[in-house]
């Protein structure tokens, strides 16, 4: 029975890694291609994969948009849920907490311009695939009352007033980030996330009243 165990999770993992590695191929191939530029067969040979390696793990590209936007999310989430708390927690005067909640947002998601490209190629297919459109909304809501719930309770424990909705605070800081993150790669900067991180905290002091 252990023999079994050991082998259902050996396969497991592999299994992982490659969802993981095409994940990754998709990116790369999304940024240069878009999402309806990209055959599978492209992203397959970017991978080092088969077809059936990918129709093994993927039912479609759609599928595979899917599981690129849950990675992305889930590192997010992982990292401030555990970090977030710590810097609310601090000694530290407020502005100093919102300069490092803003760090620590800008530490879990990406400044690569290629993760940058791809997943807003991905947000353009949901606009224009009315199949991929549904699902795409429904993992967005799936992951916001979490996030909401954390942010609220941040924004509770430090004793801040928000002129506006904790999901209204959420939507326009994920506005601004994804809008100045393009125009940085358009100006030739992809990595000056810095001037963004200025940007957001000066944002979030003019909407917190502390």
């Amino acid at each position: 029975m252990t023999d079994v165990i050991a082998s259902r999770e050996q396969v497991s993992t592999r299994r992982e890694a490659t969802r993981q590695r095409l994940a990754w191929a998709a990116i790369r191939v999304f940024a240069r291609k878009g999402v309806d530029g990209a055959s599978v067969e492209e992203i397959c040979e970017e991978a080092g994969f088969t077809r059936g390696a990918f129709y093994s793990n993927f039912e479609s590209k759609n599928d595979l948009c899917l599981d690129v936007l849950q990675r992305s999310i889930d590192q997010t989430y992982q990292t401030l849920s555990t970090q977030l708390p710590r810097v609310s927690a601090s000694e530290l005067p407020i502005e100093q907490k919102l300069d490092r909640a803003v760090g620590l947002f800008l530490s879990t998601v990406s400044t690569d311009p290629q993760t940058i490209l791809a997943i807003n190629e991905i947000r353009l297919q949901a606009a224009r695939d009315p199949e991929l459109r549904p699902a795409y909304r429904a993992l967005n809501e799936s992951c916001t009352p979490a996030l909401r719930d954390l942010v609220a309770d941040v924004i509770a424990a430090n004793d801040v007033r928000l002129g506006i909705s904790v999901d209204d605070l959420l939507s326009i800081m994920r506005t601004l980030y994804d809008q100045q993150m393009i125009e940085a790669i358009i100006s030739g900067n992809p990595a000056d996330h810095l001037a963004v991180a200025r940007q957001m905290t000066a944002l979030l002091k003019v909407l917190m009243r502390v």
